[in-house]
């Protein structure tokens, strides 16, 4: 909602500014081409979603996504803690496997089920929902499928070489984000 509001107050803002200035012809040309544009680009974007969608889709089923999540499951145990619940834990470790193969829309409803998990048993968050939350924030990216497909569609000569920096950033984001969450339990 917010959102919204701030992206129609800005359009109204340029609007307006463009008629005190005289330049009324162009303010609307700029704006229309620029949706355009922006038609253009999400439906070239198209293309490339469907195809990493097919792709990640294709390693889901051949069950890569249980595989990951069965190897992250002991890393995962030792992050959170050990009196997690069974049932949490396999739905953090899937959450995160389905991040790091870039399938964020299949990631979502497992990270909602694993926190909702972890947050039975009292109003207040857990050092275990909190460190979920900092490392499914920072979401490790093998496979930064949006950002490829959006380099793609704005005709980039190689698409695909935002995927080392990534994976790197966000293995930096992760890190930072642990070590955080761990000094914050040990003052508390």
């Amino acid at each position: 909602m917010m959102l919204q509001f701030l992206f129609g107050a800005l359009m109204g803002f340029s609007l307006l500014y463009g008629l005190a200035r005289g330049t009324e012809a162009e303010t609307v040309a700029a704006m229309l081409g620029g949706a355009g544009e922006a038609v253009a680009s999400a439906i070239a974007m198209a293309g490339g979603f469907a195809f990493f969608c097919g792709m990640l889709s294709i390693l889901r089923r051949a069950g890569a996504a249980e595989w990951l999540g069965r190897r992250l499951s002991p890393l995962l145990r030792r992050l959170l803690g050990p009196t997690l619940p069974k049932e949490a834990l396999e739905s953090a470790a899937l959450n995160l496997t389905a991040n790091l193969l870039g399938l964020g829309n299949a990631a979502t409803p497992m990270g909602v089920k694993a926190a909702r998990q972890m947050a039975k048993g009292g109003p207040a968050a857990s050092d275990a929902l909190c460190m979920f939350l900092v490392i499914n924030s920072s979401s490790v990216q093998l496979l930064p499928a949006s950002v490829i497909a959006l380099r793609a569609a704005e005709g980039s000569r190689d698409p695909g070489a935002v995927a080392l920096p990534a994976l790197l950033a966000t293995l930096v984001s992760t890190a930072v984000g642990v070590i955080s969450c761990k000094l914050a339990e040990k003052k508390a």
